[in-house]
């Protein structure tokens, strides 16, 4: 009878346990909250919690995240001019990060209002995807709450600082660092803030604000241009998605990688054209219903040019493709960011993961993707490896299937988290 009893309890963990797991699954559908928002793709809870009026409210009335918000307060308006402490002053220390947590995890606890966003959005928008292997709901939020301060203060370290990031060359500040105008800008960014933030009871508002502000400084609205696509680049073949059989294709979409221009006159790279073309003649063979061509606006450094836009361009007006088989992807700013952020469009839009989709660039670049080096390049730039590879199908042409860690946002990456 004993081990009867201890089998049926087993049982019942196990089946809370995997019950608890599936309710932890991003949701198919999802469409995040004001996506042309830089906040939302870069520390999307807490771009959330910000539109919360209840939740504000917890939040300002918590006396310990009361005081943190005083202190920081008080700390900005007596530092130093210079646009290093400026941004220091406005970044989360690690001591006020681990406090903050704590204090996040125990409001979670007690509120049920709370719990209903980390459920409806945390859960649902995948943006966290890699942190939902916790056993304890404590632990993810506290480690949502890391991941989002992280994202702020790496804004303000490239943004406000100076820092250099991964790819200097296309993603630094927009000025000499320490120059007169870098100098100018973080004082008066200072100055601005301090006023805004005099008697704001919100823990986060300073370093929240702040990193808006100084990708706003920066003209750097990379990460949400067309935004939301559902309502403009995307409408029509969104909703021919929704009518798709996909029995039909060997492949959910035939993805064409991007080929950033040279110069800032020409819009599109002679290179792309020719990928362009060299697609087109496996996608007239009707492998897949759509084509997916990605690219955000990258090369030469700060263009205006979105690349994924003129590639979209080029196959309607010179090929008359209709614009309801063309999926823009207009925010990647690498190779691995186009697998990624292609990965995400199929997920979110309830394409198939079980399929393949078919990538398609020169030669050399495919040689790039099908090798495991590149797998090692997306687990160090973006985190994590978004696709599985499949088969190798000609010189310029690859199989892979997306996973749903694609989902997860780069907090280190802040022009396409």
């Amino acid at each position: 009878m004993h081990t009867i009893t201890l089998l049926i309890s087993f049982l019942l963990i196990t089946f809370s346990s995997q019950l608890y797991s599936q309710k932890r699954s991003p949701k198919v559908g999802y469409k995040l909250l004001n996506p042309d928002k830089v906040e939302t793709k870069n520390f999307y809870f807490f771009s959330v919690l910000d539109h919360q009026d209840e939740l504000k409210k917890i939040l300002s009335e918590d006396e310990i995240l009361k005081k943190i918000a005083e202190d920081k307060y008080t700390k900005l308006r007596k530092s130093g001019n210079s646009y290093d402490s400026i941004g220091n002053m406005l970044k989360f220390s690690e001591q006020e990060i681990e406090t903050i947590g704590i204090q996040i995890v125990r409001l979670f606890e007690q509120q049920p209002s709370f719990k209903k966003v980390f459920d409806d959005h945390v859960i649902a928008s995948g943006c966290y995807y890699l942190l939902m292997d916790q056993s304890d709901p404590g632990d993810i939020i506290k480690k949502v709450w890391k991941q989002d301060a992280s994202a702020m203060n790496r804004i303000i370290d490239v943004y406000g600082i100076g820092v250099k990031p991964f790819y200097p060359g296309i993603d630094s500040l927009s000025y000499p660092t320490g120059s007169r105008k870098h100098q100018n800008l973080m004082s008066w960014t200072k100055s601005l803030l301090v006023s805004q933030a005099e008697n704001n009871p919100l823990f986060y508002h300073l370093t929240y604000s702040a990193a808006e502000l100084l990708l706003d400084l920066n003209d750097r609205d990379d990460a949400v241009v067309y935004e939301p696509l559902w309502e403009g680049e995307n409408k029509a073949v969104y909703e021919k998605i929704k009518q798709t059989d996909w029995d039909k294709y060997p492949y959910t979409a035939l993805v064409v990688l991007g080929f950033g221009p040279d110069n800032y006159d020409f819009p599109l790279n002679p290179g792309a054209k020719i990928r362009l073309r060299t697609a087109l003649e496996k996608y007239k063979e009707g492998v897949a219903p759509f084509i997916v061509v990605t690219g955000g606006k990258v090369y030469p450094f700060k263009t205006r040019n979105v690349e994924a836009y003129h590639m979209k361009q080029y196959l309607i007006n010179e090929f008359e493709i209709p614009e309801d088989q063309i999926i823009i992807e207009p925010h990647a700013r690498h190779t691995t960011s186009n697998i990624r952020n292609t990965a995400r469009i199929i997920f979110r839009n309830g394409i198939p993961m079980n399929k393949p989709m078919l990538v398609s660039s020169s030669e050399g670049h495919i040689n790039t993707v099908f090798s495991g080096s590149f797998a090692e390049r997306c687990q160090r730039e973006i985190g994590l490896v978004p696709y599985k590879t499949g088969k190798r199908t000609g010189l310029n042409f690859v199989e892979l299937f997306p996973l749903p860690n694609a989902l997860q946002i780069n907090p280190i990456e802040p022009l396409d988290p």
